[in-house]
């Protein structure tokens, strides 16, 4: 009934968004078939609203997501977002090669909503470039932003799946670098598709810094194991307080449209984890006799596509998949659930890079996952090939 219900939700979203065009509506219209078809009671959703109220996790997000609009703000309207801007299209005069380079750094910064960092600068590059479009931007923003989740260690999840499955961080790295290859090598060709062409500059390099301090500030920070929530609030605020135009800047942050829709996937991800759906639906699917191998692949997907959180994907999966014995070797296990964990969180509707930057960028859902498939695919077929030659051995 889980499984059912879940699918129902699903088509429930699609639909809505097909009618409405609005990712919170959507959200809610297919929270509420869950329940329907669960018989989830009052109770659990108002226990899942006060839990999104008391949840640390919850406010550490919107901490952030407002500082990077804060940040984002505040270099806009102080001009260093235009002099950045310069600065990297004299030393890639390639927009499309600095429009994917940009988010590619940023991606070495696990942070939740961290597509949002990037996504200004992304769409002020663009600009140059009439033949760059909204979806183009945030596409390539989108992509070169997650590749890097498939193989770069300080994501959480990927630490949780060596802890999990008992295998040290640096042989899972080893393993699923060829796959974060074909990432973001497929990404360039497919989407980028121009040579990369570095024009040596010291005043560019020196404008680039002055200008970007406060986003080399929050890498610096982050790399020094500080929490990126702290990272991005302390920066943005210090940046702040230096430049002028505050009140302005703080008006414009304040992203109303955006806060509603957190609150609603944040709600979403509560009332499936009160009700139980992902436990009641991995013991559903491995109660009918699936074979071993569809579990690996399909447990760790929809975890991740249900909860939009790589954590998620892989903590509600990964042990009852290893549970199972399968005869696969735990190495080789262990990358394939990695992979599409990954891939269901890429193209979830509740994950909070896509709502917030499709929001940003004013590109609707289905045109996104439309053009991320092909990349997604040869991702896929990239741990496949690395699944069937850890097996082999």
């Amino acid at each position: 009934m889980n499984t059912l219900a879940v699918a129902i939700a699903i088509v429930v979203l699609i639909v809505s968004l097909k009618l409405f065009k609005d990712i919170s509506l959507s959200l809610l219209f297919s929270v509420i078939s869950l329940g329907i078809v669960l018989l989830i009671s009052p109770a659990d959703y108002v226990g899942a609203f006060a839990k999104e109220l008391s949840d640390w996790e919850f406010w550490k997000v919107i901490i952030t997501v407002f500082s990077i609009y804060l940040l984002g703000e505040t270099m806009d309207k102080s001009g260093n977002s235009s002099r950045f801007v310069r600065a990297v299209e004299r030393l890639f005069p390639e927009p499309r090669v600095s429009i994917a380079l940009m988010p590619a750094i940023i991606g070495l910064l696990p942070m939740p909503g961290g597509a949002m960092f990037s996504a200004p600068m992304v769409k002020d590059l663009a600009r140059s470039d009439p033949t760059i479009s909204n979806e183009d931007g945030l596409v390539f923003n989108y992509w070169f932003r997650h590749a890097m989740e498939f193989f770069w260690p300080l994501y959480p999840a990927l630490v949780i799946a060596s802890g999990i499955s008992r295998i040290r961080l640096n042989m899972l790295v080893l393993w699923l670098m060829p796959i974060g290859a074909v990432a973001l090598v497929a990404g360039y060709l497919l989407m980028i598709r121009k040579p990369i062409k570095l024009r040596y500059s010291h005043s560019a390099i020196k404008e680039l810094m002055i200008s970007a301090w406060p986003i080399i500030a929050v890498i610096i920070l982050v790399m020094l194991n500080q929490p990126g929530w702290l990272a991005v609030l302390g920066t943005s605020i210090i940046y702040l307080l230096v430049n002028k135009n505050k009140k302005k800047v703080l008006v414009a942050s304040l992203k109303y449209k955006t806060f509603i829709l957190l609150l609603t996937v944040f709600f979403y991800k509560n009332l499936v984890e009160i009700a139980e759906v992902p436990q009641s639906m991995g013991a559903e699917l491995m109660a009918w006799s699936i074979p071993p191998l569809t579990l690996v692949i399909l447990l760790p997907f929809l975890m991740g596509f249900m909860t939009g959180v790589t954590q998620a994907g892989v903590g509600l999966s990964l042990p009852l998949i290893l549970s199972m014995g399968n005869g696969y070797g735990t190495l080789s296990t262990t990358i394939l659930a990695y992979t599409f964990a990954v891939v269901g969180v890429l193209l979830s509707p509740v994950h909070l890079c896509l709502v917030l930057t499709s929001e940003y960028f004013s590109v609707e859902y289905p045109r996104i996952i439309k053009r991320i498939s092909v990349v997604t695919l040869l991702s896929i077929a990239a741990s496949v090939v690395v699944f069937v030659l850890l097996k082999s051995t």
